[in-house]
């Protein structure tokens, strides 16, 4: 058992030091809001704080810490920090989530004590066709007896603002009342058809998150027990809380003895299409009574992006701390450049040669290349992808980004990588650890008695992947027998959104399934390598990016065609602009072309940067001017 620290003795682990603003942050005793601007070390900052509050034994046992993160990758990420500074003991007691992983572990833990009125069934199944494109299509299946509008009722209501406004805009009502007008009764209707229908319930995360509040709003003895085991709580990228969050950490722990400490950046607000709240910071700071903390440390970017990060940080927000670069450019002042072609055959002509360039002669490796569109990453970069085949692979991975992020697939990958190759040392420690953690009496004979099981179960595996066809059944075939060995019990135990309903059935056969993709033209261990993209260079949108790094980022297409929101939401798509940007470590390029299909298969248009003119100019005010080039020949 670790001995505890003195607080002031305490001192950062696995870093030199730490700003004096991230200290006080570290150290504090109240609720904090930090506002961090991009490579200032969000995540850092939040493990350096669980190190404190744990090794110093101000967060006591048996209370424990909540980190509740936007996307699965930053969950994921602070989760592995943690355990890198202060060890799998310390970081047991840290719980790193999602919104809508807290949520879901919520009701699945308490669904008996949600209100009968908002109660989902035992097996309910998340549906991602609920949403605001789709509640017409709803609100037309639900029978006149089960309280179905006339079809010209549903023709009055202009449905997509019916469901962000009333149907999951609002707080469920402990009690519902009787509707009074068209849009009460479609929504009263939509909430009981999708929860009760047939006997089961269809749910999607932000229904969880209603139903999550209402439950601790009906019974102040979960509310309670929740805020006596949660003494700390981390919300992460906390600019992109919506409305359901919020109202759910106001439930949660507004006015208790929690303390809370919020992290994020205005300037990469980006998510308002999303729900994210605008001015959340400052309702932060009045709800909790928070201290507000500025970092300035870019610890990621090189001096002279940085130098062009401090343009764009005070065109967007003038309050900001100017960004010092941490990075004093022994390796290279960096570089940002604006590409101009004449067509978007010589714009990927010229991208191929340089990613060649880029991997053969500088020594980057594919990962530390991304390349980036504001949308419809496919169509931007078909003939790109096309001229780079053979040399340097390059896959479109939004898709894959948040299945590569469930808890679930690194232990999957991990078994198969054990099965699969000779020396897997990472992988072996990263499933001990699980067993570990797992906490079930049968594994109590220790490390010897884990190292036997697992080996058993790897023979076992290695003999099912001889036998199994390469194809989506024998991928399937091969994840329900490391599933097997892991248990249901235990995954579920370990990572709560997994306890009911259908979510891990459903993430493991998208995992079966990605892995089958790349089965066809390869060897088990290489299908792992192509499936965690290993070697190759990441194409996304700049929505997908946030939170990522990379030594070079090439954003494809600044122009007034793929920026099409720009006119109607200026602020946005300049903070889009901010965080694109603001990925990369040492070289950053904008590319546009005075000619480029609209999408894949169609002739070639015009394409101009007067609407988005007012990025250009932020650019040039810092001193980045567009260059002609021409496509190298050959």
């Amino acid at each position: 058992m670790r001995r505890s620290i003195d607080v002031a003795t305490w001192k950062p682990q696995g870093v030199k030091s730490l700003e004096k603003a991230a200290d006080e942050a570290v150290r504090s005793e109240t609720n904090v809001v930090v506002v961090a601007g991009p490579g200032a070390g969000k995540t850092e900052l939040l493990a350096q704080r669980a190190c404190f509050l744990l090794e110093t034994s101000l967060c006591r046992k048996p209370q424990r810490i909540l980190a509740i993160s936007f996307k699965r990758d930053a969950a994921k990420n602070l989760r592995d920090r943690v355990r890198l500074r202060c060890g799998p003991e310390l970081a047991s007691r840290f719980d790193s989530l999602t919104f809508d992983a807290f949520a879901k572990s919520l009701v699945d833990r308490f669904r008996r004590a949600v209100p009968l009125s908002w109660r989902p069934a035992a097996n309910y199944a998340i549906n991602f066709d609920i949403s605001e494109r789709k509640t017409r299509q709803w609100l037309e299946q639900i029978p006149a007896n089960e309280g179905g509008l006339s079809p010209a009722q549903i023709a009055s209501l202009t449905t997509e603002r019916l469901y962000i406004t009333e149907f999951i805009g609002k707080p469920l009502p402990l009690v519902p009342q009787s509707p009074q007008t068209t849009q009460q009764a479609a929504v009263a209707s939509l909430w009981s058809f999708l929860l009760h229908h047939g006997g089961k319930s269809a749910v999607n995360f932000q229904m969880l998150g209603r139903i999550a509040e209402v439950l601790l709003r009906a019974n102040p003895k979960i509310l309670r027990a929740l805020q006596a085991s949660y003494a700390y709580v981390f919300l992460d990228e906390f600019q992109d809380t919506t409305g359901i969050q919020y109202a759910l950490t106001k439930t949660a722990f507004m006015g208790t003895s929690s303390v809370l400490t919020a992290v994020g950046d205005n300037k990469q607000r980006i998510m308002g299409w999303a729900g994210a709240l605008d001015g959340v910071f400052g309702e932060f700071h009045k709800d909790f009574k928070a201290e507000v903390l500025r970092l300035a440390n870019n610890y990621r970017a090189a001096p002279e992006l940085v130098r062009i990060l401090g343009h764009l940080t005070k065109a967007i927000d003038p309050e900001a701390v100017p960004p010092v670069a941490i990075d004093n450019g022994a390796d290279g002042p960096g570089e940002c450049r604006v590409l101009v072609f004449d067509d978007h055959k010589a714009e990927a002509k010229y991208l191929a040669a340089a990613i060649e360039r880029w991997v053969t002669v500088e020594g980057l490796v594919p990962r530390d290349i991304c390349v980036l569109t504001r949308n419809r990453p496919a169509d931007y970069t078909e003939l790109l992808r096309d001229l780079l085949e053979g040399k340097v692979e390059a896959r479109i991975e939004s898709e894959l980004q948040d299945l590569l992020a469930e808890p679930v697939t690194p232990l999957v990958l991990a078994m198969l990588r054990l099965a699969t190759q000779a020396q897997a040392g990472d992988a072996r420690t990263i499933i001990l650890e699980f067993l570990s953690d797992s906490g079930d009496i049968e594994y109590q004979a220790g490390a010897r008695h884990d190292e036997r099981r697992l080996s058993t179960a790897v023979k076992s595996l290695r003999e099912e992947i001889l036998k199994a066809a390469k194809d989506e059944a024998g991928a399937t075939k091969v994840v329900e027998r490391i599933v097997q060995f892991l248990t249901h019990e235990a995954l579920a135990a370990a990572y709560p959104q997994y306890g009911q309903g259908t979510f891990l059935s459903d993430t493991l056969s998208q995992l079966a399934k990605a892995l089958a993709g790349y089965l066809e033209d390869r060897e088990w261990s290489d299908a792992l390598d192509g499936l965690e993209g290993a070697d190759s260079v990441p194409i996304m949108t700049m929505h997908k990016s946030k939170g990522l790094e990379y030594h070079t980022v090439v954003f494809v297409g600044l122009e007034d065609s793929a920026l099409w929101g720009f006119k109607n939401s200026e602020a946005e798509e300049t903070r889009g602009f901010f965080v694109a940007f603001s990925r990369a470590k040492k070289r950053a390029l904008f590319t546009f072309c005075r000619e480029r299909p609209r999408a894949s298969g169609r002739a070639p248009e015009a394409q101009g940067r007067t609407t988005i003119g007012r990025l250009y100019e932020l650019l040039e005010q810092a001193g980045v001017h567009p260059e002609d080039v021409e496509a190298p020949r050959g």
